[in-house]
């Protein structure tokens, strides 16, 4: 099977270094950015199979990337913030085509079997 590629987008280094190693323990490839405006470069030039984004970005903030995202590319989008809480994103979650959202502190559980019952439902279609 081939291995699939991920983006993580995180301005705070230990959450993305957190993020990178668990994935990529788990067999993914991973590319990683720290602001918005990279991100919106890399998805251009690499398009991912998956995106983990932060919603508090310096450059381009997090919602911004993920409308950009959503209105070019069939990317699935994991949305991970530290501020914002479920209610606060609940609206934003259907209007963006956001497919899942993880509070901060992220539970290395819980992000791994989100990211695989998405790719897991994207082989079904």
């Amino acid at each position: 099977m081939e291995k699939k590629n991920i983006l993580v987008i995180d301005d705070e280094s230990d959450i993305r270094e957190f993020l990178c190693t668990l994935l990529k323990s788990k067999g993914y490839n991973v590319i990683e950015t720290d602001d918005g405006t990279k991100a919106i470069k890399l998805v251009d030039l690499k398009q991912p199979d998956l995106i983990i984004s932060d919603l508090l970005l310096p450059g381009i903030h997090g919602l911004e990337v993920i409308k950009y995202i959503k209105d070019k590319y069939f990317i699935p989008v994991i949305a991970i913030s530290g501020i914002y809480n479920m209610e606060e994103i609940k609206k934003y979650i259907d209007e963006l085509y956001i497919d899942n959202f993880i509070e901060k502190p992220i539970n290395a559980t819980i992000l791994i079997k989100t990211v695989e019952k998405i790719f897991k439902d994207i082989n079904k279609t």
